[in-house]
């Protein structure tokens, strides 16, 4: 062979090199996070796996999950409830003392402060009131505010002291709530097992009679379509319920701590836990019995869940959306 053909046998075994290491580059670069993700827990193919009615994984799905990266919450503080401003925008209740963020392409900043700090602000709801969103959070030792379209500050309110105190453990523990358009609001109470109804600003309280149906449970969670209610169950029974402040029907047992509750297109979805058989965290469709992929690696409360799919993640600090 001449030199000629040397030369080109060269320059072609060079160009099919290169393009070799474009490609395996390429590859490489394409499982890197985004910049500006670095608040992000650690991702892995185990994260994406698919999870079956009952929490138990399905093995052998390796695509990364297509989740978008919201927000995270600073050292010391953890999300809780979260209410959809539109999709990929979230007001998010701070666990920690009952801060309001808004939470967006990965950045966090706050929106309001409690009136009643306190730690245990659990549950978030709206109502949009005339075309003005009013919103309520609501702290387990029984302190709240309102937010009344954006006119800050809140005004805050505490449940009655004598209505408290006549509960079975002697004091409220408010846990998720729903809000309505005279601003009355309906929590569930994990503690003392019960559904409540209060007036607006929490001027009188009264056990709803759905209350019979938790005995035993941990009413953690509630959302609502239309007139339906569905609560949630943080024990590891991990029962679903439907129905009304007057009566609630089981829908579905999962058998692991569920908090997050939501309807999403009349469908409902729940976020489960992974506490109680030590699986990772998850979302799950209880229309189809199948999950939501998440970038959890590992058991994670998720408090916060809207109708939007967007969700909190409290142990890994971070809000994410399907």
């Amino acid at each position: 062979m001449g030199l000629k053909g040397i030369s080109l046998t060269a320059m072609c075994l060079a160009v099919m090199i290169s393009f070799l290491l474009m490609t395996a580059q390429g590859a490489v670069a394409s499982t890197v996070a985004p910049a500006g993700h670095s608040n992000h827990p650690k991702k892995s193919n185990e994260l994406s796996v698919l999870v079956a009615r009952g929490g138990t994984p399905v093995p052998g799905v390796t695509a990364m999950p297509k989740i978008k990266y919201l927000c995270s919450m600073p050292p010391g503080e953890n999300p809780g409830g979260v209410y959809p401003i539109k999709k990929y925008f979230a007001f998010v209740e701070e666990w920690n003392d009952g801060q309001l963020w808004n939470c967006e392409n990965g950045y966090g900043d706050y929106n309001g402060y409690a009136p009643y700090p306190s730690t245990g602000y659990y549950g978030l709801a709206g109502v949009n009131v005339s075309g003005e969103l009013d919103l309520i959070l609501i702290s387990y030792y029984g302190v709240g505010w309102y937010l009344i379209g954006d006119h800050l500050p809140g005004t805050g309110f505490t449940l009655p002291s004598s209505f408290c105190a006549s509960e079975p453990a002697g004091y409220c523990n408010p846990d998720g709530l729903v809000v309505e358009s005279n601003l009355s609001f309906t929590y569930v109470d994990a503690v003392n097992q019960q559904m409540v109804t209060c007036t607006a600003y929490a001027a009188s309280c009264s056990v709803d009679a759905a209350s019979s149906a938790f005995a035993g449970y941990q009413p953690v969670n509630i959302a609502q379509s239309g007139s339906t209610l569905a609560v949630s169950d943080n024990s590891c029974a991990g029962v679903v319920w439907e129905g009304s402040t007057s009566s609630m029907t089981v829908v579905a047992s999962i058998g692991d701590a569920l908090q997050g509750i939501t309807f999403h297109h009349k469908q409902l979805y729940v976020a489960d836990d992974g506490t109680c058989t030590n699986t990772i965290a998850h979302i799950i469709d209880l229309t189809t019995g199948r999950s939501l992929r998440t970038p959890l690696t590992a058991p994670d409360e998720i408090i916060g869940l809207d109708w939007e799919l967007q969700f909190s993640a409290f142990d890994a600090n971070v809000v994410y959306s399907e």
